[in-house]
């Protein structure tokens, strides 16, 4: 594990209120790993020192981003934000072109929060 529970409520949150309850943290934290591991091909997972302080705020972050994804999905049956409705001839519509929810979406988004974070640490860097 990146970053614990307890790392998310006290460093990365800094006494906001959390958005991933305590229950499903674990679960989404490793969803988050497995997105970090990818992206850093592989070096966080084969050397535990590189995992900082901006690499465990960057996992809480991704953390954060697919368990709201997935409640979204969820809410919406996977459709995204609702754009329109029309109450009387029963219709609706959904504007999924801005959305971060969608898998598009959330790997730019991913893309964006491992920039934030990582971007000038090397970790991103497919070379050697």
């Amino acid at each position: 594990m990146f970053a614990t529970y307890k790392f998310y409520i006290s460093e990365y949150l800094m006494g906001r209120t959390p958005s991933v309850p305590e229950t499903e943290y674990a679960f989404w934290e490793s969803e988050a790993e497995c997105e970090l591991n990818r992206r850093t091909f592989g070096r966080l997972q084969n050397n535990k020192k590189l995992v900082t302080e901006s690499v465990k705020k960057c996992t809480c972050a991704i953390t954060e981003l697919l368990y709201k994804a997935d409640e979204v999905a969820q809410q919406n049956g996977g459709t995204g934000p609702l754009a329109s409705y029309s109450n009387d001839g029963e219709s609706g519509s959904f504007d999924l072109s801005e959305s971060i929810y969608t898998e598009s979406g959330k790997k730019a988004k991913i893309a964006d929060i491992c920039n934030k974070y990582l971007g000038r640490s090397g970790l991103l860097y497919p070379g050697v």
